[in-house]
């Protein structure tokens, strides 16, 4: 398993990040250009700012049991069409 987090305007990055290094559990930061957001214990990949391209690029990485950290209800949507959890 792996925690995705969708980091444009998520406020949980810190605890997400916190606690998966607690259970030692991998995570990912996606964010644009515009939302730059570095963790120590986590690895972050930047997009080019443009609509949905961290949402697509998330779902493309995406895999059955993952779990994904978003507000975004169509992501949310195409991450359980590909059997992740969504919180």
């Amino acid at each position: 398993m792996t925690i995705l987090i969708d980091a444009d305007g998520c406020p949980v990055v810190d605890l997400t990040v916190q606690t998966a290094t607690k259970y030692k559990v991998p995570v990912l930061i996606l964010c644009d250009t515009a939302h730059q957001i570095q963790r120590d214990g986590a690895q972050t990949l930047t997009f080019d700012k443009g609509p949905d391209s961290v949402d697509f690029a998330l779902v493309n990485r995406v895999h059955p049991g993952d779990l994904v950290i978003t507000q975004d209800y169509g992501l949310a949507s195409m991450c359980l069409a590909r059997r992740a959890r969504v919180l």
